[in-house]
């Protein structure tokens, strides 16, 4: 399940598919830090009444994606370096722990499809195509851990997504694409063809790591 996707218990519903597509987006790094999100330009992008962007965004405030501002404006919130940090660590030990339990049902094919997000991936950062870049990457660690099952720490890890998108998305337009030249995917896409499970969680915790070194 990945943030484009209803868990099975989730009515589908105008407000549902709504915060699905704005949390997809946060994930993404489509919004920056500190940029404003009404109701009014929510509703007239996607086509729909007040009441589901409403119930929306309340939603994304709830999980910590959205803030209120002193103004009352609903606004991405800028993330302090120390809170960065923090949320990098969280990612580290519930990505590589997830990675670790869908480990056994990547197959030839996850490989493959891996592969072929990571060479779009390369042809992003070689363009210096930043939009690019955070959709490919974000779809090529959430294809590997779709794959553990795990209704405990998937949503848990989309939440901490829900946070690093939009910080990440402007650390990454502060130092260029030579910043992110230097990911660990074709290290990962290695150690599951070898079926080496230490090497892949290896790997995956360090793709995350690098991270914590643009803020130093």
């Amino acid at each position: 399940m990945t943030a484009s996707e209803a868990p099975p218990y989730m009515p589908d519903t105008a407000s549902t598919r709504l915060h699905r597509a704005l949390k997809l987006r946060l994930c993404e790094g489509d919004f920056a830090p500190g940029e404003v999100i009404s109701i009014r330009s929510v509703a007239a992008q996607y086509g729909t009444s007040a009441m589901p962007a409403r119930e929306a965004l309340r939603w994304l405030v709830t999980e910590g994606a959205l803030v209120f501002s002193d103004s009352r404006k609903i606004i991405v919130p800028h993330l302090s370096r120390e809170r960065f940090h923090e949320v990098l660590y969280a990612r580290c030990n519930l990505e590589t722990e997830v990675s670790r339990q869908a480990f056994d049902s990547l197959d030839e094919r996850d490989v493959q499809i891996l592969e072929s997000f990571d060479e779009r991936i390369n042809t992003a950062i070689a363009e210096a195509d930043l939009p690019r870049y955070m959709r490919g990457n974000h779809r090529f660690h959430f294809h590997i851990y779709q794959r553990s099952g795990s209704t405990v720490l998937l949503p848990l890890i989309e939440i901490l997504w829900l946070q690093y998108g939009p910080s990440m998305r402007q650390i990454c337009t502060r130092w260029g694409a030579s910043s992110i030249a230097d990911d660990y995917h074709r290290q990962i896409t290695q150690a599951l063809r070898h079926g080496d499970r230490e090497a892949f969680c290896q790997a995956i915790e360090a793709d995350i790591e690098q991270g914590m070194m643009l803020l130093d």
